[in-house]
C-alpha cells in the first residue's frame, strides 16, 4: 500500500517529498489511513480537525481522540469548533453544504498562517464514484464527469488510487483505531442514500466499478484538455478583449457547430451556470433584451446590439451602519433613515407598507440592526412572495434598476437576515400578524 501511495503521489506530482502538509482528520477510518500512511512514508505534516458541533457529545469524543492522535504522533494539532447549525440558518444553506463552507475557509487559513505547502484530505475512489452519481442526478458537464480531482491548487486527494475496501483491509491488519460517524449509517443525506442503496447496486453488476469511473475520471480530465486547446484557438475568432470586458461576437458564434456548448465553456470560467447561458442564448436576437444583465458571483455579462459583453462586476466598499436604540435617525450614503418603535393601537395592519415606509414585527428583530450597502450572494424573502427566496441582484434586475444605481442601493439587517432592501420591498419574515405585539417604523428620506 505505501508503495502504490508514493507512486500515486509522485505520478500525479501532488507534492514534494520535503512539503509541509496540513492534514484534515475527522478521526474517520478514512482519514486515519491518510495519517499513517504519510507517518510511515516520513513526510511533515499537522493534523486540523473541525467539531462541527452536530453530534453532542459524539462530537466532542472525536474532538479528543484526534488530539491523542497528534500526540502519539507527536505532530501539531489544530482544532475549531463551528456552530455549524446556526451558521447554516443565517445563510439558507444545508448543514452539509454550511459544513463544507466552514471547513474549507479554515483549512485555507490555517495553511497560509502556517506556511503549509498543501492541504491535504481522505477522498478515495468510492468518494470519486459517488461525487460523479451525485453530479449526475443533477445534471453535469465534462467537470462533473471527473469529480474530485486529485489536485486542485493546494488541495491534494492523495488516496484516490485506493477504495474504501483497500482502506478496511489496511487498518484491519495494522490494528488502527478509528471513530465512527454515527450519521454516516443514515439515509438523510443523498450521498448516504446513493452509498447504502445505489452503489451496492452497480458493484453488484461491476465488482470494480470505483476503479472503472477513477480511470473514466483520467480520461475525463485528458480529454478537457483536449477540449481547452481547440476552443482556445476558435475564441480568437470569437472573441476580443477590451481594457477589461470580453467581447463575443454572438452572429460568428451562431456559425459554428454545438455554439451553446462554446458559450457554456467560456462563460463558466467567469461563474456562470449552464441555464444561465441557455437564457442568455435564447435572448441573443431578441431586440427589445439589448441592454439586459446577467451576473455571476464575479461577472456581469450586458447584451449588446451584436455581442455579449463580459467584465468584471464593480466591487464596492462595505460599509456598515449599526442601529443600536429604539428610534432614532441616520444620515447614510443613500438619504436620511428614521425609526420609531409603536404599540398595536397606534397602527392599523392592515395599512400595507410601500417602498419608503415600512413596519416590521419588533419582536423578531434582533438590535443592533446593520444597515450596509448590498453585496453579491446577498437574497432575502420578498414581501407577498409567500416566503420564496430571491437574490438581490436578480431582484434588482427585475425591477430594471440602471446599473450605476445598483451600488447607491441599502439593505437592513438582523442577525444575518436582511429585513429590508430599503427602497424597494420588505421581507416576509418579518412582516406584522395578526399575533404582533409591538411593531417598528422605518422610513426613508431621499
Amino acid at each position: 500500500m505505501l508503495k502504490s501511495f508514493h507512486h500515486f503521489i509522485k505520478e500525479n506530482q501532488l507534492f514534494k517529498a520535503d512539503a509541509r502538509l496540513l492534514l484534515t482528520v475527522s478521526g474517520g477510518i478514512d482519514s486515519i489511513f491518510l495519517v499513517h500512511l504519510c507517518h510511515e512514508m516520513g513526510f511533515k505534516f499537522g493534523i486540523a480537525h473541525c467539531n462541527f458541533q452536530l453530534r453532542g457529545v459524539e462530537s466532542d469524543d472525536d474532538e479528543v481522540f484526534v488530539k491523542n492522535l497528534c500526540q502519539q504522533y507527536e505532530v501539531d494539532f489544530h482544532v475549531k469548533r463551528f456552530d455549524t447549525a446556526q451558521f447554516a440558518q443565517q445563510h439558507g444553506l444545508s448543514t452539509q453544504m454550511a459544513a463544507r463552507e466552514l471547513r474549507y475557509a479554515w483549512f485555507e487559513e490555517l495553511r497560509r498562517v502556517n506556511r503549509y505547502d498543501a492541504i491535504l484530505t481522505a477522498h478515495h475512489q468510492d468518494d470519486l464514484l459517488e461525487t460523479v452519481l451525485l453530479n449526475l442526478t443533477r445534471g453535469t458537464g465534462l467537470a462533473g464527469l471527473h469529480g474530485i480531482l486529485p489536485k486542485n491548487g493546494f488541495l491534494v486527494r492523495p488516496l484516490l488510487f485506493a477504495t474504501r475496501q483497500d482502506i478496511e483491509n489496511y487498518v484491519a491488519e495494522n490494528q488502527l483505531g478509528w471513530r465512527e460517524d454515527s450519521s454516516n449509517a443514515t439515509n438523510d443525506y443523498l450521498r448516504n442514500r446513493l452509498r447504502h442503496e445505489v452503489v451496492p447496486i452497480l458493484r453488484a453488476i461491476n465488482p470494480k466499478i470505483s476503479a472503472g469511473v477513477a480511470e473514466l475520471a483520467e480520461r475525463i480530465v485528458a480529454t478537457e484538455k483536449i477540449v481547452a486547446e481547440s476552443m482556445d484557438k476558435v475564441a480568437k475568432r470569437i472573441i476580443q478583449k477590451k481594457v477589461d470586458a470580453l467581447w463575443i461576437d454572438f452572429a460568428a458564434l451562431a456559425l459554428l457547430p454545438s455554439p451553446l456548448e462554446r458559450l457554456s465553456y467560456w462563460l463558466a470560467s467567469y461563474g456562470f451556470h449552464y441555464r444561465q447561458t441557455k437564457e442568455i442564448w435564447r435572448n441573443k436576437d431578441k431586440q427589445k433584451q439589448v441592454g439586459k444583465q446577467f451576473m455571476s458571483a464575479t461577472h456581469t455579462l450586458i447584451i449588446d446590439r451584436a455581442h455579449w459583453i463580459v467584465s468584471p462586476t464593480e466591487t464596492k466598499q462595505l460599509i456598515k451602519h449599526l442601529i443600536e436604540t429604539n428610534e432614532g435617525k441616520r444620515t447614510y450614503a443613500g438619504g436620511d433613515l428614521e425609526w420609531h418603535w409603536l404599540q398595536d393601537s397606534g397602527y392599523n395592519k392592515k395599512n400595507p407598507s410601500n417602498p419608503e415606509s415600512i413596519y416590521l414585527d419588533a419582536d423578531l428583530l434582533t438590535f443592533p440592526l446593520v444597515l450596509r450597502s448590498w453585496q453579491a450572494g446577498d437574497w432575502f424573502c420578498p414581501l407577498g412572495m409567500n416566503g420564496k427566496r430571491k437574490k438581490i441582484s436578480d431582484f434588482l434586475v427585475d425591477q430594471k434598476v440602471p446599473r450605476h444605481l445598483k451600488n447607491q442601493v441599502y439593505v437592513l439587517e438582523s442577525a444575518h437576515k436582511i429585513v429590508w432592501l430599503i427602497g424597494f420591498r420588505a421581507d416576509e419574515r418579518f412582516k406584522i400578524t395578526d399575533t404582533t405585539k409591538k411593531m417598528i417604523n422605518f422610513k426613508i428620506f431621499i
